[in-house]
């Protein structure tokens, strides 16, 4: 039964969200057990994503209050709020830096295999960022940004003490809506790629732990979060 929803979850992702796939922290292996929650802390850095044709590319400093819920033991909802920037330097030179203001995010995790004896664990999991940082004055015109922000992952992990360490691949895409004086909807795409992932959590305690993740290629980026779960 777990392992059929959880192909069902993913198979829905991969088919109503093929267009807005992007690169978000993939959070690791470790989530709460059924019933029970885990907040935390986390950093995003985005160091540097190209986007299409002349559109040069983006980065994004975030930082987030995270919370994630156990429905069972096999499946985690996650959600995020705090603030974010967004910098984007066009192909044509120069650049514009977006004040940090609201960001957000959502998404979950299934885990369709687990094994206890080995300590080896599958995490499949679905993620989206959302960052509206506050407009900017350019050539006497307000500019409005939002990053979109989204991915499918799949990752396995092998627990070594309080050390996890984990690998997998992402299924990615950025999205950068521009406006100018609130007028036009101009969409800034990357490509859509399949990257890699790596990560690890550090076990503080029993109930708190360090997750540290780093993607790259395609784009460079990483995060930092302490969790602790009750």
């Amino acid at each position: 039964m777990r392992k059929i929803f959880c192909l069902v979850i993913l198979f829905y992702a991969i088919l109503y969200f093929p267009v807005i796939l992007e690169a978000a922290p993939c959070y690791g292996t470790r989530f709460p057990q059924e019933g029970k929650l885990g907040i935390g802390a986390e950093a995003h850095v985005i160091e540097n994503r190209h986007l299409k044709k002349d559109f040069g590319k983006v980065s994004s400093q975030q930082y987030f209050y995270t919370m994630s819920y156990g429905v069972f033991d096999w499946l985690s909802l996650d959600g995020k709020i705090g603030i974010g920037d967004v910098t984007h330097r066009p192909s044509s030179g120069g650049k514009t830096n977006y004040l940090s203001s609201f960001a957000g995010g959502y998404g979950f995790r299934v885990k369709p295999y687990k094994n206890d004896q080995q300590k080896i664990e599958a995490v499949f999991g679905f993620q989206h960022i959302s960052v509206h940082p506050y407009s900017k004055q350019v050539n006497s015109a307000t500019n409005t940004v939002i990053l979109d922000d989204w991915q499918i992952s799949g990752l396995v992990s092998k627990a070594i003490g309080g050390f996890t360490p984990y690998a997998g691949a992402r299924l990615t895409r950025l999205d950068l809506i521009h406006r100018i004086n609130g007028l036009g909807r101009e969409r800034k795409e990357s490509d859509v790629d399949i990257c890699p992932v790596i990560g690890a959590d550090f076990s503080i305690t029993e109930k708190d732990y360090l997750n540290a993740e780093l993607r790259f290629i395609e784009e460079t980026s990483f995060n930092v979060g302490l969790t602790h779960n009750f």
